[in-house]
């Protein structure tokens, strides 16, 4: 088949193509555009476009697959920025990704978010892991200049301190022996950081870390009782040590911090989405907002340890408790052991994904907070409804200038026409399914019980509310135990309950990679 016929029968596709032909005439083209891209026309580009506009196929099983072919065909040609039919392709694809939805709306995401983009984080590879100095906890108390222990209180596996300073100290400790190394590696981005600030224009309080001896890793002994009675660190007793501001620990989506400061809960949203779009267009991916579980339970099992994947639009773990202590806060953003340094932007669009998701989550954890003991069931078993405690106006703000501002830190413009694909029907699906408990439950498989010792199996059923008596009742490894654990987003094993959340990341994050490429190599602006 030569070209000239594959472009007049791509054009004909309403009338004479079937699927099988319209696949092969794609793959067909792909290979001729690998092998001599100087000879693809505007006919050529047109040919596919016309095919991911038409909704002749959107019915077949294996549509995704056509979609697929034809949107990485354009974006191959695309992705030679020099080509004068770029600028123009990448704009189609864009205004079809906007207006499409189902198969058409991941294939043609998927598509521009594989543009390769001119992000690459620092090197590293000058960390190394240090021994840690061995120290008396009273001379890291002299080294600081404190003498009164009765300030000190738990925050997590942090041991936060109030210094003369007016700021905070923070002793973050060593879960295990393997979590030593990422102390270390917060360590250094802190560093980093300091010396290299991502936006100097904005309001970011950057940590210090405490050296002494030229150590900033440190193994305490004769340690108080405070830290003795701490079971969740590791007894080996690792930790940094680091100076913050006064808000550290101040949470955006705790509504009597809010009430109390002087900083609304849109500023601090926009200021911590500013300053991750910064650090993700200088190729520094934060990682960890907030954890994000497919499955908890299955993190041994599963080969992607059970770690949300947004881009399958699977059911989403213990969205409430997930949310619970977000990675920024009034300070800017926190726990910076979760940072990466990215070599290439091949999973940038994944990343920008789960970002939006995060503040998507705890903006809705910030309003169930207003009243944390509405949750789950009522006395008649009945999910509670908490849609009274969203402000839909307002959730609808925040989350709009989070996007613009995340946006503009990562491809330096601003985000257009966003109302085409933002719309008042996401957030009322957004608050319907945040606000009401229509899934709690989660099953602990027959597998997972026996992958479990006595100890541990006694423990989780523990961790998960369950009484003495209760336990008692059960029979490891007998039947699968039902579990309530929610609120979820989503049925166990089901699909994410707000489709369109998925949707809204797919477009987003597409959108965003292809702008930054656009801006890069300053390829032509088409107007709509």
């Amino acid at each position: 088949m030569q070209t000239d016929q594959i472009h007049t029968e791509l054009q004909l596709l309403k009338l004479k193509l079937g699927f099988s032909e319209a696949y092969l005439a794609i793959q067909y083209l792909y290979l001729h555009l690998k092998k001599t891209p100087d000879t693809i026309t505007e006919q050529t580009v047109t040919s596919l476009l016309f095919l991911l506009e038409s909704e002749k196929f959107e019915n077949k099983k294996q549509a995704f697959f056509l979609y697929r072919e034809a949107a990485d065909t354009l974006i191959h040609l695309s992705k030679d920025a020099t080509h004068p039919l770029a600028g123009l392709t990448i704009f189609k694809l864009q205004n079809i990704l906007i207006k499409s939805h189902g198969k058409k709306h991941r294939a043609v995401s998927e598509a521009l978010g594989s543009l390769p983009l001119d992000i690459t984080g620092p090197k590293i590879d000058e960390f190394e892991q240090q021994d840690a100095l061995c120290l008396p906890f009273d001379s890291l108390l002299k080294h600081l200049n404190l003498s009164n222990l009765t300030t000190m209180q738990w925050h997590g596996r942090t041991l936060r301190f109030t210094m003369k300073t007016g700021k905070i100290g923070c002793m973050k400790f060593a879960t295990s022996r393997d979590n030593i190394t990422q102390l270390q590696i917060e360590t250094f981005w802190l560093n980093f950081l300091l010396n290299n600030p991502p936006c100097p224009e904005s309001t970011f309080k950057i940590p210090e870390p405490v050296t002494i001896n030229g150590e900033s890793t440190f193994k305490f002994f004769n340690l108080p009782d405070i830290v003795l009675n701490n079971d969740n660190i590791c007894n080996e007793y690792t930790a940094i040590v680091f100076l913050a501001d006064p808000h550290y620990f101040h949470y955006p989506n705790d509504p009597e911090i809010v009430k109390k400061s002087k900083t609304s809960i849109k500023e601090i949203f926009t200021l911590n989405a500013h300053l991750l779009g910064k650090l993700t267009a200088k190729g520094m991916v934060h990682t960890a907002l907030i954890p994000l579980f497919h499955n908890r339970v299955q993190q041994t099992r599963r080969q992607d340890q059970g770690i949300y994947q947004w881009e399958l639009g699977g059911r989403l773990d213990k969205w409430l408790e997930s949310s619970r202590y977000p990675n920024f806060a009034r300070s800017g953003l926190r726990d910076f052991e979760h940072i990466i340094s990215i070599k290439n932007s091949e999973k940038l669009r994944h990343f920008i994904g789960e970002h939006i998701l995060s503040f998507v989550l705890v903006l809705g954890s910030f309003f169930r907070n207003k009243n944390p003991n509405e949750i789950g069931f009522d006395q008649n078993g009945l999910p509670i409804n908490t849609q009274h405690l969203f402000d839909k106006s307002l959730f609808s703000q925040i989350l709009l200038d989070v996007v613009k501002a995340y946006y503009k830190g990562v491809t330096g413009i601003s985000l257009k026409n966003i109302g085409r694909f933002f719309t008042a029907s996401l957030i009322d699906d957004l608050v319907k399914s945040m606000g009401v408990d229509q899934h709690m439950e989660e099953t602990l498989r027959i597998q997972d019980q026996i992958n479990m010792d006595d100890a541990d199996f006694i423990q989780f059923l523990i961790s998960r509310g369950l009484t003495k008596d209760e336990i008692d009742k059960k029979i490891k490894g007998e039947d699968n135990i039902v579990l309530n654990t929610g609120p979820h987003l989503g049925g166990f094993n089901q699909p994410i309950s707000v489709p369109k959340l998925v949707d809204f990341l797919f477009c987003l994050s597409s959108l965003c990679i292809s702008d930054r490429y656009i801006m890069e190599n300053r390829l032509k602006a088409f107007a709509n």
